[in-house]
């Protein structure tokens, strides 16, 4: 029994489709309020500039579902002001900075870079997680010192020269 050719093509195919593009998934850590990256970037040497698009969620088969930001590979375009490509586009840089982080930015990105050719597209997927900010303790002496301390490793901040002011959500003052 001949196989025909369309087995044969459909067995190509298969194959193209499970040795090519690259869907690795990497854990990306945000602190809320402040700013995170995540990196997506292709070689613009080889093939030049290069549609690419950020979304939400993991990459579907074609585009990008839930899509925050874009770039035909000369300006970034995308209907969120905090989602931006603010990397060299001519250079391939494509990673998408989170501006503002909320913990509502939790959860899973997706970047495709569309390079031309079938099943080529270089996908990649990263888990965002969100923690809060180091606590932190600033204490002025009366000698005009001033010092910061991180909350997780220290709770007081003592002064022998005279009154600290103390800030953490109230002021407080003390004698020594």
């Amino acid at each position: 029994m001949k196989p025909s050719l369309v087995d044969f093509m459909m067995k190509i195919l298969l194959l193209l489709a499970l040795l090519t593009g690259s869907e690795g998934s990497s854990v990306v850590v945000g602190v809320l309020g402040g700013d995170v990256t995540l990196p997506c970037a292709y070689d613009s040497g080889r093939y030049g500039r290069l549609s690419v698009c950020w979304g939400r969620g993991s990459i579907p088969a074609s585009g990008c579902g839930d899509q925050l930001v874009s770039t035909d590979g000369h300006e970034a375009a995308g209907p969120s002001g905090r989602h931006r490509l603010l990397g060299r586009l001519e250079d391939g840089d494509v990673s998408m900075t989170i501006l503002n982080v909320s913990r509502a930015d939790a959860g899973r990105y997706g970047c495709r870079v569309d390079i031309p050719g079938w099943f080529n597209d270089d996908k990649h997927h990263f888990d965002v997680d969100v923690e809060e900010a180091p606590q932190t303790t600033t204490s002025m002496t009366s000698t005009g010192e001033t010092t910061t301390t991180n909350r997780d490793t220290t709770d007081t901040t003592q002064s022998t020269t005279g009154t600290t002011l103390t800030s953490k959500f109230q002021l407080a003052y003390a004698n020594h």
